[in-house]
C-alpha cells in the first residue's frame, strides 16, 4: 500500500507540473456552426471539438534600469599656472585630485591652508602676468592684421592707378600710330614711348 500511495503521489505531482507548464486550448463550435477557440471550456450550447495542451506562455521579468553614476573629475589646470613655481603647482594638483587619490579631508584642509599662505599671492602675480602677455599678444596681432590690410589696400589702389595709366598710354599710342604725317623726330619719340609702354604695361 505504501508503494502504491507513493506512486500515486508522484503521478499527481507530475500532472500538476504538467498543468502548470502547459496551456490548454479548447476548440469549440457554436449552434450556428462557427468555430472558435479559448483557454477555458467551451460555452454552454457549444460543442467541444478538440482539447489541445500547448506550451505555457513564457514569463517575462523586468529589471529596473541601473542608475547612472556620476564620475567626479578633477578640474583642469588653469593656463596661468605655467608661470608658478613647481611647489605651488604640485600642491594645487594634490588638492584638485584629492578625491580620486582618496586623500583624507583633514589632510586636504591642511594643504588648502598651506596654499593660501604660501601660494595665493604667487598665483595672483602669475595670473596678472599671463593676461598681460595675452593682451599684448592680442594687440600685436591686431596691429599686424591692420598693417596687412593697409598694405593690401595700397597695393590694390596702385594696381588700379597703373591700369588706368596704361589704358591712357594705350589710347595715346594707338592715336599716334594712326597718324601718317609724323616727322622723323616724332616717329623716334613714338618708338621710345611704345617701348616704355611695353616695359611698364605688358609685363
Amino acid at each position: 500500500m505504501k508503494v502504491v500511495f507513493a506512486v500515486m503521489l508522484a503521478l499527481l505531482g507530475a500532472l500538476s507540473v504538467s498543468s502548470v507548464g502547459a496551456q490548454t486550448r479548447y476548440h469549440c463550435r457554436d449552434a450556428n456552426g462557427n468555430n472558435y477557440s479559448m483557454s477555458r471550456p467551451c460555452l454552454e450550447g457549444s460543442t467541444t471539438r478538440t482539447i489541445e495542451a500547448g506550451p505555457a506562455q513564457p514569463s517575462y521579468s523586468y529589471s529596473q534600469p541601473s542608475r547612472s553614476t556620476t564620475v567626479r573629475t578633477a578640474p583642469s589646470e588653469p593656463d596661468h599656472y605655467s608661470y608658478m613655481s613647481g611647489r605651488c603647482r604640485a600642491l594645487d594638483e594634490n588638492i584638485r585630485n584629492a578625491y580620486s587619490r582618496k586623500i583624507a579631508p583633514d589632510v586636504v584642509q591642511g594643504m588648502r591652508n598651506e596654499y593660501r599662505r604660501d601660494c595665493a599671492q604667487e598665483e595672483q602675480d602669475a595670473s596678472d602676468r599671463f593676461y598681460q602677455e595675452r593682451r599684448a599678444g592680442d594687440r600685436q596681432r591686431r596691429e599686424e592684421e591692420k598693417s596687412a590690410q593697409l598694405a593690401a589696400q595700397s597695393a590694390s589702389e596702385m594696381d588700379a592707378r597703373k591700369a588706368q595709366q596704361c589704358a591712357e598710354s594705350q589710347r595715346i599710342l594707338n592715336s599716334k600710330k594712326a597718324r601718317t604725317d609724323l616727322t622723323e623726330g616724332e616717329r623716334a619719340d613714338l618708338k621710345r614711348f611704345e617701348e616704355a609702354f611695353l616695359a611698364r604695361c605688358k609685363r
